[in-house]
């Protein structure tokens, strides 16, 4: 059972066998954005590991890449508790000093190449400090012309239509699109027990039925805005 959900959800073991296993469903009209799973830096040396991940990722993928728009192309997952060991509110002044060049350098080298890079989601209480670092990174003057920096939004998350908004006026701002991906959310159990464990309101709908609805809800705010383009998860 858990080789079956492997193969389901994971396309592979490297980068390599994951765009080769990915070639007959792109034929058929699928788009991939591919994601390192289980990657979370707790050392430096961790952090210089996954950036060199990263980088040897972006440069396999944007080989593949033949299409004329960010959009229609193969991207890339960024997580940011990846590039930093201490990736966390408390941290923020240095955080905010060391980690978006980081970012910034990936986002470059995927312009380069015309693929999408997306930074991935968090925990709640780090979306302030992931919204700070995107913003940064975003409104780089090395960023201009290029429309492939996403950011993935939560849509059980009560906060996730003021993220749009706030999206939505960085894109204006910058005067370019923005990618969106919308998912569901992860988290969930994590999201829970913490909440009640500090007795304060979970940031999530608890309700499946509630998160679908808003789901739906966000993906028609995504896509009545001309400054956000939407990718599906």
């Amino acid at each position: 059972m858990m080789k079956a959900i492997g193969n389901q959800f994971v396309m592979g073991q490297s980068i390599d066998s994951a765009l080769k296993r990915a070639t007959d469903l792109q034929d058929t009209g699928y788009r991939f954005s591919y994601d390192m799973l289980g990657e979370a830096a707790r050392t430096e040396e961790d952090a210089k590991h996954y950036f060199n991940a990263y980088v040897a990722a972006i440069d396999a993928i944007g080989k593949e890449a033949k299409n004329a728009t960010p959009a229609e192309n193969p991207g890339i997952s960024i997580k940011l508790s990846a590039l930093h060991p201490r990736y966390d509110f408390t941290q923020r002044e240095r955080v905010m000093q060391e980690l978006p060049p980081l970012l910034l350098a990936l986002a470059k080298q995927a312009k380069q190449y015309n693929i999408g890079l997306t930074v991935d989601a968090e925990e709640a209480d780090r979306l302030d400090l992931s919204l700070d670092i995107f913003a940064d990174v975003f409104l780089d003057p090395a960023l201009n012309h290029w429309e492939g920096f996403g950011l993935a939004v939560q849509a059980y998350q009560k906060r996730a239509p003021f993220v749009l908004d706030w999206l939505a006026e960085l894109a204006k701002q910058a005067n370019k699109r923005i990618m969106v991906r919308l998912v569901k959310g992860a988290y969930w159990d994590a999201e829970t027990i913490e909440a009640n464990a500090h007795h304060f309101a979970p940031p999530q709908f608890l309700n499946k039925i509630e998160s679908d609805i808003h789901f739906r809800q966000l993906a028609y705010l995504i896509m009545s805005n001309r400054y956000t383009q939407i990718t599906v998860a």
